[in-house]
């Protein structure tokens, strides 16, 4: 059987917001997902689910089941129907050297809509260590993902791609600045959530020090401990679902899967800056016909940075180098891969004659004793590779090393 590491893709290159926040997946779905797949496909033997403010895309190892019959199961268990216009707004691929590649680039941060996105590579972490917790890392996924980390370490050192400038995050806080000028330090501030999005949020504040955050969330204990931690206040999240929300200049809101969470009480006396991180998004589109209120959203604010592209492009072509040369080691390695299975059969071959020519021949060896001398035939072996052809050959230098080490 031909195992493939293969993949689907839905994102921000293929659909709007309005089509594929509908694929956006919570940690609950991921779940779900997951555990209908691998009923659905026995032979699926590694499972990475990625989800992104960007994208949703399944990673998968098997020998049968190809990518397009996954899409289409994906699209059944979440629309109810396989729709053409659905189909057009995936991409997949069912050739391992090329879902290697895809993922490599993803998670570098040269598919992200913010070119360089530093938060990438902490989801595809995330989504792995799920896959570690299920026992759905295949042979292909973790040597993928070992070395996308190996490549992950060398453009962090070799390259000045990651910048915090790139950063969606880092982007709206700026947008503030850009928006009331020297009155930015002035204006009372809303963050919505407490995610990764809001966490990189205050971390990227140390450098634009905006003095008057509040915070929300519908746990509010998360809420307060991030509060505590970033010496801001917390505000009710009950008035937030009230929308009683005039008070504040700028909201910046990255709530999961609560589309239309403010839709009113924004104040119209005054300039009000809104800003919706979220998929689906968090703001409803009508606020943006308001005078006074100026909404960006993520595809907005890609527009934005799309310009930074040309600054960087020195360091642009470095990681792409980075990536060609662990792809093509990758690619070495699967190649192998055949040479590599085949030493492992001959090694149990070897320690099963190994074990039944002990017992016979009443040599009394131990496992330990076993194993050491194992260990010491595959090396000989590798030195007339010929042998590991053929059984029955194999057999007979086996009797010939355990007589030699039983004399």
């Amino acid at each position: 059987m031909d195992t493939r590491l293969r993949y689907i893709s839905i994102s921000h290159h293929t659909a709007p917001v309005a089509r594929r926040e509908r694929f956006h997946l919570s940690d609950t779905a991921k779940q779900e997902v997951a555990r209908a797949l691998q009923m659905a496909f026995p032979d699926l033997s590694s499972l990475l689910i990625l989800v992104t403010c960007n994208r949703t895309e399944l990673y998968f190892e098997s020998g049968n089941t190809k990518a397009a019959c996954v899409r289409d199961f994906l699209l059944r268990h979440i629309t109810g129907a396989v729709n053409k216009v659905d189909v057009t707004d995936f991409r997949d691929s069912d050739r391992t050297e090329d879902t290697v590649l895809h993922l490599l680039k993803v998670s570098a941060g040269l598919e992200s809509s913010v070119m360089g996105d530093a938060e990438i590579i902490h989801q595809i972490r995330k989504a792995y260590h799920y896959s570690l917790q299920t026992g759905m890392q295949g042979s292909l996924l973790e040597r993928c993902m070992q070395t996308l980390f190996k490549t992950h370490k060398r453009v962090s050192n070799e390259t000045g791609f990651r910048d915090g400038t790139t950063s969606t995050a880092y982007k709206a806080l700026k947008l503030i600045g850009e928006t009331f000028g020297s009155e930015a330090a002035e204006k009372k501030i809303l963050f919505v959530g407490a995610g990764d999005i809001v966490r990189q949020l205050f971390k990227y504040n140390s450098k634009f020090r905006y003095p008057n955050i509040f915070i929300t969330n519908r746990t509010e204990s998360r809420a307060a401990k991030l509060a505590r931690a970033n010496n801001v206040n917390t505000f009710s999240w009950e008035r937030l679902t009230a929308n009683d929300l005039s008070e504040f200049d700028v909201i910046i809101s990255a709530v999961s899967h609560a589309p239309g969470l403010i839709h009113k009480g924004i104040a119209t006396d005054k300039n009000v800056l809104l800003i919706d991180l979220a998929v689906p998004g968090n703001f409803t589109p009508a606020l943006a016909s308001v005078k006074s209120i100026l909404l960006h959203n993520l595809d907005s604010i890609a527009c934005q940075l799309k310009s930074n592209r040309e600054a960087r492009k020195a360091a642009i072509e470095n990681v792409e180098e980075i990536i060609a040369q662990e792809w093509s080691e990758y690619r070495q390695w699967q190649e192998m891969q055949p040479f590599r299975n085949l030493m492992a059969r001959r090694k149990r071959q070897v320690h099963t004659a190994l074990s039944r020519i002990g017992i016979a021949e009443r040599y009394g060896w131990s496992k330990n004793e076993v194993t050491v001398l194992v260990n010491r035939i595959m090396r000989k072996i590798l030195k007339k590779p010929e042998t590991l052809q053929y059984s029955r050959d194999l057999e007979v230098l086996v009797a010939q090393y355990a007589a030699v080490q039983a004399a």
